[in-house]
């Protein structure tokens, strides 16, 4: 049982991983609201998650004694991340906004191709996006010529 009033609770402290998955955490927060959710910190990010996603293991034996790095905090959410965009029916600022977010969040959850769905249209969009992404930090290739599905309405990308 992983509900807060049984023998087996979950605690700050506990080592744990989110069923279905091999990577083992360690809870450093346990918040009860509507349903209960825990934070739980793995190497490199922590993620929000309720607890009856969470099956407690036993702590990992470790020959480092260097504390935990982390570094990022994302929900369940962000765990689904999605490793295409579409921009239909946006303006070109509203694209262009949602695009940055989107390649920040791809790059900090470690995802190195994605695809973005602009549709052809009269291209204005299109090239306003392509020139975008060139300029990006973060962006290390714009494939605006690829033999895969979408053709002239999709541009993918490398980071």
């Amino acid at each position: 049982r992983t509900d807060m009033e049984g023998d087996c609770a979950l605690r700050q402290g506990d080592s744990v991983k989110i069923r279905g998955q091999v990577q083992i955490g360690e809870i450093v927060r346990v918040k009860k609201t509507n349903a209960t959710v825990a934070t739980v910190a793995f190497t490199f990010v922590e993620v929000t998650v309720a607890v009856d996603r969470l099956e407690k293991v036993l702590p990992p034996v470790s020959n480092s004694t260097q504390p935990k790095t982390r570094l990022l905090n994302i929900t369940d959410s962000a765990a689904a991340f999605n490793t295409e965009i579409d921009l239909h029916g946006m303006s070109i600022a509203q694209a262009l906004a949602a695009v940055e977010k989107w390649v920040d969040k791809a790059s900090l959850l470690g995802h190195n191709h994605l695809k973005v769905i602009h549709g052809k249209g009269t291209g204005a969009l299109r090239h306003a996006v392509r020139t975008h992404l060139q300029a990006h930090t973060l962006v290390a290739r714009v494939i605006d010529k690829h033999p895969l599905p979408g053709g002239e309405g999709v541009t993918w990308l490398a980071l």
